[in-house]
């Protein structure tokens, strides 16, 4: 290689990784609105703002699905979806001088999607009484009993934190500069517990009630020396074990889609974009649809017997036109129904359904939205 041709490959190569840093280095931080089905309430700063396609939410937003759900996506390609009566408040977002997305999970059910997260990213997802580190999987989320949360992972792994709840009894103030109660806090986050491919944790309430006893008695000098022995027994509250993937939790995963970053770099920048996002979530939705679809029909299950055992749950779809199907909902994402039954695969419109009968419990339900 000659001298000219020499210089001018490193300004090529010196233009493009420019590109390529100012690309990373603009990317506004934000959540942006990819799917939105039913009553969704976001608010800032005290108001509520309106949503649609290509909305960005900020740090400090809180969300309220109410009924509906809500599927949202960052810079770096994570989809996070909202289920139904779930709480969540963003507390930070990566991007501008942050390199850290920490969402608030108050109650409700998360199913997450991450891309591998760079050496410096962080990903958590915090609830009173714990925080989850994410490491580029796909993972659900869910808070129960309060404040407790129950961790599913489908792929790659979680780490998970427990940390001491704020007493209502003892001030926060107070708490913060008791030495012992720095003590606790440690105890509790050298003891991370990680979460593989195909397992689930459960905190139980018994961790709730150990760590208010505990708190209630951080005045007694004592407790400086019996901290640590409560180390077993805090861990002992996390129920941890292996579970095998439901179908129907497979496809809800299939059905978590991207869009093209462009889309959502153009809605990071204030473009508008609802339409272009509409067109490009819908066609990869029907993608993932078709393969959910072609996996259920490669089960040939012809009677409700082998339905209910594949799905654990067999249904009665009562159509509007008086027809009915047996079978199951495999999926459902929000006007889109698709149901496996002894008469074949059809993927239904919920106006088109008029209730739907859960044969297992003998309970009829109001027609899916």
């Amino acid at each position: 290689m000659n001298r000219k041709l020499f210089f001018l490959f490193l300004i090529v190569t010196f233009i493009g990784s420019s590109n390529f840093c100012s690309k990373v280095s603009k990317s506004k931080p934000g959540l942006v609105v990819i799917f939105l089905t039913g009553k969704v309430e976001v608010e800032r700063n005290g108001k509520l703002i309106p949503l649609s396609l290509g909305s960005v939410l900020q740090k400090d937003d809180t969300i309220k699905t109410n009924s509906g759900t809500l599927d949202l996506q960052t810079s770096l390609g994570h989809i996070i979806r909202l289920k139904p009566y779930t709480n969540l408040s963003i507390d930070s977002l990566h991007g501008d001088l942050s390199e850290e997305t920490s969402l608030a999970v108050r109650t409700g059910l998360l199913l997450v999607k991450t891309n591998k997260l760079s050496q410096k990213e962080q990903f958590k997802i915090v609830t009173p009484t714990a925080i989850a580190g994410v490491r580029g999987t796909a993972f659900s989320f869910e808070v129960v009993q309060g404040t407790l949360p129950k961790i599913k992972v489908y792929e790659g792994m979680v780490a998970m934190t427990l940390k001491a709840p704020v007493s209502q009894v003892i001030p926060a103030d107070k708490i913060a500069e008791n030495p012992n109660y720095q003590k606790l806090q440690k105890l509790l986050e050298e003891n991370e517990i990680v979460i593989s491919e195909e397992e689930e944790a459960e905190v139980k309430p018994e961790f709730d009630q150990l760590a208010q006893t505990i708190l209630n008695q951080l005045d007694d000098a004592a407790i400086a020396q019996s901290i640590e022995s409560f180390r077993d027994e805090l861990v002992r509250t996390v129920q941890k074990g292996k579970f095998e993937r439901d179908p129907r939790e497979s496809a809800d995963l299939e059905t978590l889609v991207k869009v093209d970053e462009d889309l959502i770099s153009g809605s990071l920048n204030n473009k508008s974009l609802t339409k272009e996002i509409e067109k490009d979530q819908g066609e990869k939705l029907n993608i993932a649809l078709d393969k959910v679809e072609s996996i259920a029909g490669s089960q040939k299950l012809d009677s409700e017997e082998e339905i209910k055992k594949y799905y654990s749950v067999l249904e009665s779809i009562h159509k509007l036109d008086k027809t009915v199907l047996h079978g199951a909902v495999v999926t459902q994402v929000g006007n889109t129904m698709l149901v496996h039954s002894t008469k074949g695969i059809f993927r239904l419109d919920v106006s088109e359904v008029e209730y739907i009968k859960y044969k297992n419990f003998d309970v009829v339900t109001k027609k899916k939205k």
